[in-house]
């Protein structure tokens, strides 16, 4: 697929490649997180959580809230990121450190 160019110059300092393990990440992220294998559940940082309702895919960082009156979801650590901390996305990549810098 290909960006009009204004649009591919725009994210040119991205690489998705430099973004964090998604394990990694998310164990620094949310306490106590668990379950095994490549699904793994945690109190959900969106809402007043009681119990684990934040579903999180440790292959590909997916994520999603099963409470109804949250939802947060989204595809991958860097789209955690990005609501957990009200960042654009241009920010959240360069805190989790995927925005290569013009040398």
């Amino acid at each position: 697929m290909q960006f009009p160019a204004r649009t591919q110059s725009r994210w040119q300092g991205f690489d998705r490649s430099r973004l964090p393990d998604p394990i990694t990440y998310y164990a620094t992220e949310l306490a106590a997180l668990c379950g095994h294998g490549r699904r793994a559940t945690a109190r959900c940082p969106f809402h007043d959580d009681r119990h684990p309702s934040l579903s999180v895919n440790l292959d590909t960082g997916a994520f999603r809230c099963w409470v109804p009156a949250c939802g947060a979801h989204g595809r991958d650590v860097l789209a955690f990121h990005m609501a957990r901390y009200g960042l654009p996305f241009a920010a959240a990549a360069k805190a989790l450190g995927a925005w290569r810098t013009k040398t």
